[in-house]
């Protein structure tokens, strides 16, 4: 094999997080026949499979990765027309820029995210009103549940979107490769000033420091009674049916709520951050405590928007 297969590799230092245990076998893919290579090795070996993006919005157990990690490392960016064509292992913040340069509008909302454009797909992530659904017209995948590692597609329709949500996320067995965008003619100028707004509003919201980006899935609510309780507090209308998951946390005053090294920020509560020493427990823990107290007074179940893996 040409691909170099790493072992007891820790998982930690590869997630925004900054917890997790140690993984068995770790191979970074740069190209798809590398990708295949990987799972040629896996399928051979009988090892289980996780697909580790940019590290952003996963809590790896402390016991780690029985088995086998790849990291997607896949990052070519092209044009074509209006389309652009882009691969999983690519920087959300590298596609914003080269479709501002290109003229292009349609992603500015994601300006600052961190993570891969294929965590951003499977997740359907999405700010500001906008969400990588709106853009999507292809993606490519392997289905890992087939004998062979063949390249598929699904149209943007078919990939079954949904609030942070998609069938890639769903499945786990679908493994993303590259996907097709349609965006607007733009104006690099206007376009790069609102990307520099919105990184500026997320830089006045968010905490720095190690977190997982947020922490719960804001929820479905249709209590008039705590509608109006938000609308009155927050001096602003609900947008859509769902109200933000940090502000439940926050109205029952557990910001800095710490259990472990793992923390509730102090500047938004839907941020649980790594303190410097935290274990994935501390947040198995701390998150079951928010979510109960959040049910008990509310009514409402918070459900986590931060994929556990290897629990």
């Amino acid at each position: 094999m040409s691909i170099e297969i790493k072992k007891n590799i820790d998982l930690a230092p590869l997630t925004t997080l900054r917890v997790g245990g140690k993984a068995d076998f770790l191979i970074e893919a740069r190209s798809q026949e590398e990708l295949k290579e990987a799972l040629e090795f896996a399928r051979k070996n009988k090892l289980k499979i996780f697909i580790l993006a940019g590290g952003s919005n996963v809590l790896i157990n402390d016991e780690g990765w029985r088995g086998l990690v790849i990291r997607i490392k896949l990052d070519k960016i092209s044009l074509e027309g209006e389309k652009i064509i882009c691969e999983a292992g690519a920087n959300l913040a590298k596609l914003v820029n080269f479709s501002i340069e290109q003229n292009l509008t349609g992603l500015e909302w994601a300006a600052g995210i961190p993570g891969t454009v294929g965590g951003a797909i499977r997740g359907n992530a999405g700010a500001f009103g906008g969400e990588m659904k709106d853009s999507v017209v292809k993606v490519n995948f392997i289905d890992l549940s087939k004998e062979k590692a063949e390249l598929e597609e699904l149209s943007g329709e078919d990939c079954q979107f949904g609030y942070r949500d998609s069938v890639f996320k769903r499945s786990g067995n679908l493994i993303i490769v590259s996907v097709e965008l349609i965006l607007s003619q733009g104006e690099e100028v206007k376009s790069l000033m609102m990307a520099q707004d919105f990184i500026r509003k997320r830089a006045a919201n968010q905490p720095v420091g190690f977190s997982a980006g947020s922490f719960f899935k804001n929820p479905t609510v249709t209590d008039l009674e705590i509608i109006e309780k938000f609308e009155h507090d927050q001096e602003k209308k609900i947008r859509g049916d769902r109200l933000p998951a940090g502000w439940f946390i926050q109205d029952l005053g557990l910001k800095g709520k710490k259990i472990g090294g793992a923390q509730v920020s102090e500047k938004h509560a839907n941020f649980i951050i790594n303190t410097g020493q935290a274990k994935a427990e501390d947040f198995i823990i701390l998150s079951s405590f928010l979510k109960q107290k959040v049910r008990d007074s509310f009514g409402v179940q918070l459900e986590e928007e931060v994929s556990q893996i290897g629990f």
